[in-house]
């Protein structure tokens, strides 16, 4: 039986914040993510992620993975968009703070969906799409 593609997604930091958290990582969305979606992440998500594993004392929690992700690099393009976005989300008061619009931008700059346990904040931008973490599978014991 030939395998099914995955398809390309860009993964909030806080899906991997949670995972990182969870001490069964069966309920874990990232590791459920990887069996449906190619991990992509934003530069901006590798500054969050390891950041946290800094202050922590760990030395990251990227490499801790162990996969495969294809970092989003931040270009002028997205700079361009996230402050076209930022003054929009100002305008209607709804601001997502500096690094959720960054993400977001790079998200609508490369056409991908969005992986988030941060629904709340995302759902403020226009045009962005956001994948239901409910729709993933539970992985088995």
């Amino acid at each position: 039986m030939a395998a099914i593609a995955r398809r390309d997604a860009v993964l909030d930091s806080s899906l991997i914040i949670q995972h990182t958290r969870l001490g069964n990582k069966r309920h874990s969305f990232f590791l459920r993510s990887l069996f449906v979606y190619e991990p992509n992440l934003s530069a901006i998500s590798i500054y969050e992620i390891e950041l946290g594993a800094y202050r922590a004392g760990r030395l990251s929690d990227i490499a801790a993975l162990q996969v495969d992700f294809k970092v989003l690099p931040i270009t002028e393009e997205i700079a361009q968009r996230a402050a076209r976005l930022d003054v929009d989300l100002i305008r209607r008061n709804r601001q997502i703070g500096i690094k959720d619009t960054f993400i977001a931008a790079t998200c609508l700059a490369y056409d991908l969906p969005l992986l988030t346990v941060n629904v709340r904040h995302f759902d403020r931008v226009e045009g962005l799409q956001l994948i239901d973490l409910n729709t993933l599978s539970v992985l088995n014991e």
